[in-house]
């Protein structure tokens, strides 16, 4: 009996320093992410204490939604509407030129439909973090090719759009659908509708990439996450466990970071109260799953890319790479691709990568280094309320002078618009985030079957922000955790609105 509380002890705590630590980290991102809002957008500063009143009225009121509404049919109607505006969005501001890496792939999966071959395989051996994704397209594409024999590039890359959409589409779906799991309908279709009102979410939505590939993978697991640990019975416990476990595997080869969610969903499965045995054929379950998956899924990519072994060992990239890119101004520098490209091993790329990194810390003062992966990194993390959609809008742009370019560009004349919606809306994100740490630290127990998804996600956020601090660094890579995001700002809102309920009561 004592070593059973000593262990549940030891649990709480762990749990309870995570959230400690993740409290910390938050609030440096929302100083950090105000500051630059400053910058960026001055009027939202002023206008943010407005809308916050304005939230704290609306979450104020007896009823959020009129109880007159059918939830099901009004979230229906707004899913359908806000659907239609994705795509026309979406087709709108697309850009011409197949650029950066998700122009890469598409331009590679569309020749090796129309072909049967692979002209740069030295990418793919370069970046293996693409190569199912490479996969996935050409599939996609050739399905299209059999519907339209005369499909060329130009054609799959329209429908690409499609498919991206769709993706984005499903993720805000399913996120709606775990908020009625872990609330109830009204709460959902609140947490659905500001989903909607996500405008990076539209811009985004174009580009079928890894971004928004891993949304929806995100998403998917979080959702078997969530009938898991809700599940009464433990042959439904296993077959979500399970799920769970194959979605891990596709995440971890399309979009790593991803993964960081099914880390820490294991994390706060290990850490619940439950028997050791169900913990450890749960464990059990998800290895053989994900292992299963992770083979499958290599083979497939191995049928279409047959790398041979000492051709991927002279030009794949090791991990060191992007650490070392990162300790450049944080993000990508082609120069420090060249430099690694130099090498013709593995691990002489290793060897040098490490090196330069040495050189590169060596280069800064202790307090230059603190102030560069405290402050810089973290600006150029989540100091972006747009995510870097107008950034990567801005190239080459289909119509650059067309209505909706002049809000999406960077130097369009109504960016500033557009800069004013995306910052408000991203403050009150952080703010409801920060509520929901805030009210979960205050918690005596982490048993709550409702809560242990969303201790999961916070632990998840706090996984990619210290990733991004010692990775190669973007706020381009928080997109897959958007829908993340606005859960967990909503706990907070919703863990608001109840003390404020029960404080009126009392």
């Amino acid at each position: 009996m004592k070593m059973r509380n000593w262990n549940q002890k030891c649990k709480f705590y762990l749990m309870n320093l995570s959230q400690w630590v993740w409290l910390l980290f938050l609030y440096v991102i929302f100083v950090i992410a105000l500051g630059n809002l400053t910058q960026k957008s001055f009027l939202s500063v002023l206008l943010l204490p407005v809308v916050l009143f304005g939230v704290d009225k609306l979450f104020r009121r007896e009823k959020l939604v009129p109880t007159r509404w059918n939830y099901q049919i009004a979230w229906f109607c707004v899913s359908a509407i806000c659907a239609v505006i994705m795509f026309v969005i979406a087709y709108s501001v697309r850009v011409q030129s197949l650029s950066w890496d998700w122009g890469k792939v598409i331009r590679s999966a569309s020749e090796y439909t129309l072909t049967g071959g692979l002209e740069d395989a030295a990418y793919f051996a370069r970046y293996p973090n693409n190569q199912l994704w490479y996969v996935v397209l050409a599939a996609f594409f050739g399905i299209i090719h059999k519907i339209s024999p005369g499909a060329g590039v130009e054609e799959f890359y329209l429908a690409s759009i499609a498919f991206g959409c769709v993706m984005t589409v499903m993720s805000i779906l399913l996120l709606h659908h775990i908020a009625v799991i872990v609330w109830d309908e009204k709460k959902a279709l609140i947490v659905g509708m500001m989903a909607w009102l996500c405008v990076p979410l539209y811009l985004w939505a174009m580009y079928a990439y890894t971004d928004t590939a891993g949304m929806l993978l995100l998403m998917t697991m979080l959702y078997c996450y969530v009938k898991a640990v809700n599940s009464n019975t433990n042959r439904m416990f296993n077959l979500w466990i399970c799920l769970f476990g194959v979605f891990a595997a596709v995440s971890f080869l399309i979009k790593v970071t991803v993964f960081i969610f099914a880390i820490a969903a294991i994390l706060m499965f290990v850490l619940q109260k439950l028997p050791w045995k169900k913990i450890v054929l749960g464990l059990l379950i998800v290895l053989v799953s994900f292992s299963g998956t992770y083979s499958l899924c290599n083979w497939a990519v191995s049928t279409v890319i047959p790398l041979e072994e000492p051709f991927c060992d002279a030009h794949e990239f090791p991990l060191t790479h992007w650490i070392m890119m990162s300790l450049g101004y944080g993000g990508y520098q082609e120069k420090d691709v060249q430099y690694t490209e130099s090498f013709n091993s593995y691990e002489k790329k290793k060897e040098a990568n490490i090196e330069e990194i040495k050189k590169r810390l060596k280069g800064r003062s202790l307090s230059q280094n603190f102030r560069f992966f405290a402050y810089d990194k973290q600006v150029r993390t989540w100091g972006d309320s747009t995510f870097s959609c107008c950034d990567y809008l801005s190239r080459e742009p289909k119509n650059p002078d067309g209505f909706l370019e002049k809000f999406v560009t960077m130097d369009g004349s109504k960016n500033w618009m557009l800069l004013l919606y995306t910052s408000l809306y991203y403050a009150m994100i952080l703010v409801g985030m920060l509520l929901s740490v805030c009210y979960t630290v205050r918690q005596k127990s982490y048993s709550d079957r409702k809560k242990i998804p969303i201790f999961a996600c916070a632990v998840s956020m706090l996984g990619i922000g210290l990733f991004q601090t010692i990775w190669e660094c973007n706020s381009r890579y928080l997109v897959v955790f958007i829908p993340i995001m606005i859960l967990l700002a909503f706990d907070g809102y919703y863990s608001w609105r109840k003390q404020r309920r029960e404080e009126s009561i009392s």
